[in-house]
């Protein structure tokens, strides 16, 4: 995921940005390395060589001089990568978010053979530049393979070859309006915890229209998710991805709590166009008192001087409903080119197992001023703790990894999503069909999707 400081994507981009996994396992802050101490070269660099090297890294939304996230966190990891291996020159290249950008890594890797040896990837390109043979094998460790989020190197895997090394693990939760809380005597969740009912039940209470007229709604998200069809247990597919399973009982079920939502109109009459940046200025003006978002709207709303944590706002689990404790969430990643170059193809993996590793963190913190490098909590367990230290909010963020659901890694869940499953999602919140009738309805073409993507 590409994210920062007043940079904000929809879910369907997202989706594009990181590669989908299956149930997101134990990311617990400050803890150290599965696999033990290691000890003589750094977890997350290979030793130095002594030959001058130049790679490219390629960025999304990198802009020279800019002071957006990215560009930001990119800099300072060129700086500090350099000071630990001298002998590798970083040039940097970006492109905003968008088509435009993606076709350019597309005709770069696929067509040339050429471009980047180090790059931020999505979910989808990890399949397509692994099925072209233009990813490169990243040479792991035993101990390095204990250190990683299991499900997330599983989602990095093709054919039994890791092809790139998982960046971060993204929940999305709930933040709350603390003003209209307290406004309408609503107690906030404890410990940002609450079950379905009480977060339906509040929504309620928050949904009102002001003496001048102006409404204010319970609850809102972007529109870019699914999780409520988790909520009581539901999934996309069973644990070998070779079944379609989202038209079962519990994810019916899990759609009918969202359809009540819509039914109560706890929800903007424009929930099913809403989006991210409309979202985040609704819930600070004040118009919403519960919005559905990932981590980087923290620092959105940090950047608001008269919005303060703990005072203006607070973060709360997703509610639980029959299931486990769960949420919807997305991980990111970091890729190294297949090239005949064998010492850029080196220092490439040099630098990949930096950016994901647990020394990036602490080198960022010690510059003047500090950068935060982790913009969500890390997929490796001995990275984990320094997100949790950027901010209160943070901390808690990093605590979801442990329960969030990211989808699994499937080449054809963007055509089931935009041909089948979100125009069924959506007819059953508008009421046009029952949640069971359009969840079925999706089933047959879905599954077809999925045994051409396990061919």
């Amino acid at each position: 995921m590409e994210r920062g400081s007043g940079t904000t994507i929809s879910r369907r981009r997202f989706l594009q940005s990181v590669a989908a996994i299956g149930a997101a396992a134990a990311c617990a802050p400050g803890a150290g390395p599965s696999g033990g101490a290691q000890s003589g070269t750094p977890a997350g660099t290979a030793a130095a060589s002594a030959k001058p090297v130049s790679i490219e890294w390629w960025r999304r939304n990198y802009t020279p001089g800019s002071q957006n996230a990215e560009t930001l966190t990119s800099d300072g990891a060129v700086k500090a990568f350099r000071e630990r291996q001298p002998n590798v020159t970083l040039a940097i290249q970006g492109g905003p978010f968008g088509a435009e950008t993606d076709q350019k890594f597309d005709i770069a890797i696929l067509q040339q053979k050429a471009g980047p040896d180090v790059f931020h990837t999505t979910g989808g390109d990890v399949l397509k530049y692994a099925a072209a043979g233009q990813l490169s094998e990243a040479p792991l460790t035993d101990a390095e393979r204990r250190d990683f989020n299991p499900s997330a190197l599983q989602a990095t895997t093709y054919k039994d070859k890791v092809v790139a090394y998982p960046l971060w693990i993204v929940p999305w939760f709930e933040y709350i309006n603390l003003d209209l809380f307290n406004e309408r005597g609503v107690t906030p969740p404890k410990d940002g915890s609450w079950t379905y009912d009480e977060f339906l039940e509040a929504a309620k209470k928050l949904t009102f229209k002001r003496a001048d007229g102006k409404q204010v709604y319970g609850f809102a998200h972007a529109n870019d998710e699914f999780a409520f069809m988790l909520v009581d247990g539901g999934r996309p597919y069973d644990k070998d991805v070779k079944k379609w399973t989202f038209n079962s009982a519990e994810a019916v079920s899990g759609l009918e709590k969202w359809v009540a939502l819509a039914r109560e109109k706890v929800m903007p009459p424009d929930f099913l166009t809403l989006n991210p940046n409309d979202a985040q200025a609704r819930f600070i003006s004040g118009d919403i008192a519960i919005l559905q978002r990932p981590s980087a709207m923290i620092n959105v709303l940090n950047a608001d001087k008269k919005f303060e944590y703990a005072k203006s706002w607070e973060i709360a689990n997703f509610p639980k409903g029959k299931g486990e404790q769960t949420a919807w969430g997305g991980v990111g990643f970091i890729a190294v080119r297949e090239q005949q170059d064998a010492d850029k193809k080196g220092a490439a993996h040099q630098f990949a197992k930096y950016l994901t590793g647990p020394e990036i963190g602490p080198d960022l913190k010690k510059m003047t001023p500090p950068v935060e490098y982790w913009l969500a909590p890390a997929a490796r367990v001995s990275a984990a703790g320094i997100y949790g230290e950027y901010h209160p909010a943070k901390a808690k963020v990093a605590k979801m990894s442990s329960f969030t659901y990211v989808l699994p890694n499937v080449r054809t869940f963007s055509e089931i999503d935009q041909k089948h499953l979100r125009p069924a999602r959506d007819a059953a919140l508008e009421g046009k069909k029952t949640p069971k009738q359009a969840l079925d309805e999706v089933a047959t073409a879905a599954q077809r999707l999925l045994d051409e993507a396990n061919k």
